[in-house]
């Protein structure tokens, strides 16, 4: 019995509502009296549970002679719930994702100081994906192609954000740090440009991602941390010394993506 009732209130029963509701199932029409020594639940919260049990179609009630009487529906109306519960967290999911992109406008306001946020662990990491993905803009990165390999949380988000990216029709530009210069383990953008550079040369371990006015770095090393920064001056300095280090590595494999 202590296993149901654990199983009802995962899905949204108080305890004694829990109670009440498998006392009910046992007993079927009952009186409230009945009920509420069944459950070992109070007489005035017995009443209160029907009702509530009643609300979600889980109880109902009819009057024989001049008593009234309660029982339990099929627990068949569970799963009813469960998939209205699926439907109601899906409607929400839909609005706050087109809440977002207002809430980031508010939260990204530039002023005189740069907005930093630092986020640790992968949760962190994946919510600093999702405000990525949030932006709009042409993307440059360094990218230190054997770091990003070995961090297990990464590549299970990877196929995800790369599809948002694809698409958003994002343009890319990469310059792609590997110890063994094979594009194949760079994932594929349309509208992309990768050079492959050496790490024996350029022994690069964070990688930069600038996207619009905000700077998205990340430390793969030590442990999984990640650095926003919303900053026009910042962001547009980054994307300078991004076009310079590119110039500079045009005697690099080049790959383009159409």
């Amino acid at each position: 019995m202590e296993e149901l009732i654990r199983e009802l209130i995962h899905i949204g029963l108080s305890e004694k509502e829990a109670a009440v509701y498998l006392a009910s199932l046992e007993l079927g029409p009952a009186v409230v009296q009945d009920v509420a020594k069944k459950a070992n639940v109070n007489r005035a919260t017995t009443y209160v549970c029907i009702e509530s049990l009643a609300a979600r179609g889980l109880m109902s009630t009819y009057v024989k002679g001049k008593k009234r009487f309660f029982t339990a529906e099929s627990p068949d109306r569970l799963l009813s719930i469960v998939r209205l519960q699926r439907r109601e967290l899906e409607e929400k999911e839909r609005e706050v994702e087109s809440t977002i992109p207002k809430l980031l406008a508010l939260f990204n306001v530039e002023g005189e100081k740069p907005h930093v946020r630092y986020m640790e662990g992968p949760q962190g990491i994946k919510t600093i994906l999702e405000i990525f993905e949030s932006l709009e803009g042409d993307i440059i990165q360094i990218v230190p192609v054997e770091e990003v390999e070995r961090i297990h949380e990464l590549i299970s988000e990877r196929e995800n954000h790369l599809d948002k990216l694809k698409k958003q029709g994002t343009v890319c530009r990469a310059l792609a740090v590997m110890k063994e210069m094979n594009f194949d383990r760079f994932p594929d953008l349309p509208k992309s440009e990768i050079r492959a550079i050496p790490q024996d040369k350029f022994p690069i371990h964070g990688e930069i991602s600038v996207r619009g006015n905000t700077v998205f770095m990340y430390s793969y090393k030590s442990t999984l941390l990640g650095l926003v920064i919303t900053c026009k001056e910042l962001a547009d300095t980054l994307r300078a010394l991004f076009q310079l280090a590119w110039d500079g590595s045009e005697q690099y494999p080049l790959k383009k993506s159409e």
